[in-house]
């Protein structure tokens, strides 16, 4: 990754700077480019340093929110608390404070935007959904049961709770009342009694076939199961399919391989605890995508699974170093629609990035760079055909 100098207390690039040397990202499997052509992802903006100003360390950021002026809000799971930036990454204040009572959080709150700039925080050991002003006033409350998830869509405030053994989406207007009730599609996850699909190394895992879903802001459920490239948009006048004629990308045979070690290293591991087991061996083909986002403007971001490369700077986890190493990774690789279905095209970002804001064709996310530093980023996405 190219990076601007740290200078000051935020770090900035001052100009475009390529996230990845010359990581123009092509189609993959030689499908259409779509409207973009070919794209590359650069970095806006970071804020994050290893040493310095109190305001500008993170310890591991839970969730953003971005609002229509570039306003940044970020909630640290480690330091417990919710901090504003300006849209150039300058820290204005902190917002609320650890506690129990009016305007104050238990654990370090999801954040959302509503269309007026007023900040949300749903705060999941309150049970609580609580309204700031855009200067970072507490305004008010609603009791919203526990979780912590949600979306602002265009007429309220949707979250996810479950109920009775199904996880319903639950929306509420801003004075909290229930407008009414979504069940999500069960995530059915192919050979999930094996476990094996629920360890991995990092941020990576084995390839699992399962449902994934997600809610559009302009008001409707986003949902596929990922064996299949076709993603339903339920909208109120009728479903829209985005669907893409290119092959399940192949798990090529020294990919299978480390795969197949980490799978029999994890078998010795637990049956040393006692349990007889057996996972599932690693699948010839891989889904399609990992997960489905929609952006604040309704935009489908499809995190695609593609074919792996293979890296040399794939070091043993300091803490196990026995674990086989994975050196076949995937270029992180997002799938681009319009609300209309109009496919505009792919993208590459960093590896380590952890997405929260999709708005035009910017992500807002967090990542820990090359020295091991988390850092709040913005990225533009370049396409070829501008």
């Amino acid at each position: 990754m190219m990076r601007s100098a740290r200078v000051g207390a935020p770090l900035f690039a001052g100009t475009l700077l390529a996230v990845c040397a010359g990581c123009g990202s092509p189609a993959p499997d030689d499908a259409p480019a779509g409207v973009w052509g070919n794209t590359t992802a650069v970095e806006e903006l970071a804020i994050g340093i290893e040493f310095g100003a109190d305001e500008y360390m993170f310890g591991y950021i839970e969730s953003i929110a971005v609002a229509a002026d570039g306003t940044l809000y970020v909630s640290d799971q480690q330091q417990n608390l919710v901090r504003m930036y300006d849209a150039e990454g300058v820290f204005l204040r902190d917002i609320g404070r650890q506690g129990q009572g009016p305007g104050e959080y238990g654990s370090a709150p999801a954040l959302g935007v509503l269309p007026d700039g007023t900040l949300v925080m749903r705060d999941g050991s309150s049970s609580r959904v609580s309204f700031f002003s855009r200067g970072g006033e507490y305004l008010d409350s609603f009791p919203a049961g526990p979780g912590r998830d949600f979306v602002v869509d265009h007429e309220g405030i949707v979250l996810r709770r479950g109920f009775e053994g199904r996880v319903d989406l639950v929306k509420y207007s801003r004075a909290g009342e229930e407008l009414g009730r979504v069940e999500l599609p069960p995530r059915d996850i192919a050979g999930a009694e094996t476990f094996f699909l629920g360890f991995g190394e990092g941020d990576i895992y084995p390839f699992p076939v399962e449902t994934q879903s997600a809610w559009s802001p302009l008001g409707y459920l986003v949902t596929g199961r990922n064996d299949v490239y076709d993603i339903e948009l339920r909208r109120p006048e009728g479903t829209l399919h985005l669907r893409r004629e290119i092959a399940r990308p192949p798990v090529n045979s020294e990919e299978r391989a480390e795969w197949e070690a980490f799978r029999e290293g994890l078998e010795e591991q637990v049956r040393a605890s006692g349990r007889d087991v057996q996972f599932e061996p690693t699948p010839a083909v891989k889904p399609y995508f990992r997960r489905i986002h929609v952006g604040d403007d309704g935009r489908i971001w499809v995190f695609r699974y593609v074919a792996a490369e293979k890296r040399h700077d794939i070091e043993p986890l300091p803490d196990r170093p026995e674990r086989p190493l994975l050196t076949w990774r995937e270029p992180w690789t997002y799938d681009v629609f319009e609300p209309d279905g109009t496919f505009l095209g792919s993208v590459v970002v960093p590896e380590t990035l952890r997405p929260h804001v999709f708005r035009d064709q910017r992500i807002w996310g967090a990542l820990v760079d090359n020295n091991g530093v988390e850092q709040v980023v913005r990225l533009a996405v370049v396409p070829e055909n501008r």
